[in-house]
């Protein structure tokens, strides 16, 4: 195994845990202390809504297992795992500079891109890193 196959795999798997535990579970179980404790709008209804995308975040989190396990086999699962979360950063960023909404809503889009683009450098090196040793051998 290289390095940046090591190194995405612990990259991934603490982003697994990220979402899991600090979004997909207390979104599904505290989703109103949630809100309040980022400021976010909400309420109501929207705790209902929060527990769906909880439960909707850990499981696309599952998926991202087995691409970070092993993202030579799984390559789609890692690419995916990647475009996902810039997917969802963007969307973030976008709520705050484009729709307008509460400015609360950066630091998921922030961590969410600098994650995503910290996690792709370390994809391309290692699907990169692989295919060099295969055409030594």
């Amino acid at each position: 195994m290289n390095k940046f196959v090591k190194w995405f795999n612990i990259v991934t798997f603490i982003g697994v845990l990220i979402n899991i535990f600090g979004m997909a579970l207390p979104f599904i179980f505290t989703p109103q202390w949630y809100l309040d404790f980022f400021n976010l709008p909400g309420g109501g209804g929207s705790v209902i809504w929060m527990r769906q995308a909880g439960l909707l975040l850990f499981l696309i989190s599952i998926l991202y297992v087995a691409g970070g396990r092993d993202p030579i086999r799984y390559s789609w699962n890692a690419t995916f795992a990647v475009l996902v979360r810039m997917t969802i950063g963007s969307y973030w960023l976008w709520l705050v500079f484009i729709e307008g909404q509460t400015r609360s809503f950066l630091i998921f889009g922030i961590v969410d891109c600098v994650y995503a683009i910290f996690n792709g450098i370390l994809l391309w090196l290692a699907l990169k890193n692989t295919e060099t040793v295969e055409q030594l051998t």
